[in-house]
């Protein structure tokens, strides 16, 4: 695997760790808990982070027999789409495969994530120093992705949702659930 592929590889996979320690230490019925009709539980901020990568996984197989595929190159949108991410600007979700319905269980999410990061592993594999440039990916906002921007992006993608799963915003949750608001 090549070197800034498995850097980017690691740094996801270091997150998502340090993210499911800190999710293991609350109840079901906390990680269910939604503060507002029109905001996420964390269980459906994480489902969407799961959602989100196995559609991007899911483009390459789309893209693979696509003759077009060899004269795409990725778009100027891709600096803008990082760009709200790193300011977490709110936007719409861009992809309604990707909007949580928090019909699943955190262990559910858990084995889900375990597969999707495998099955795009086993695809980043194949990426070589004469196709690390290749489109390999496509998403809703920003288009077509060579194998580095897509995980420059699933890591920005994973820090905006990732704040917003951190104990002094679910300590606020929770207080707004228990009408204990200082």
């Amino acid at each position: 695997m090549l070197l800034e592929i498995k850097a980017l590889i690691t740094e996801l996979e270091d997150r998502k760790s340090e993210l499911l320690e800190d999710l293991k230490s609350y109840s079901e019925d906390q990680l269910q808990f939604q503060p507002a009709p029109d905001r996420w539980s964390m269980l459906m901020a994480l489902q969407h982070i799961v959602l989100g990568e196995q559609g991007i996984r899911l483009s390459e197989a789309e893209l693979r027999s696509n003759p077009v595929r060899r004269q795409l190159e990725p778009g100027k949108m891709f600096s803008v789409v990082m760009d709200v991410l790193n300011k977490d600007i709110p936007v719409e979700v861009p992809d309604a495969f990707s909007e949580p319905d928090g019909s699943k269980s955190f262990d559910e999410l858990i084995a889900l994530w375990d597969l999707e990061r495998k099955a795009m592993c086993n695809l980043l594999e194949e990426v070589t120093e004469k196709t690390v440039d290749d489109v390999m990916f496509s998403h809703p906002a920003t288009g077509p992705l060579d194998p580095v921007r897509h995980l420059q992006l699933a890591v920005a993608h994973f820090n905006t949702h990732r704040h917003k799963l951190t104990p002094s915003e679910v300590n606020w949750m929770l207080r707004i659930e228990r009408n204990d608001t200082p």
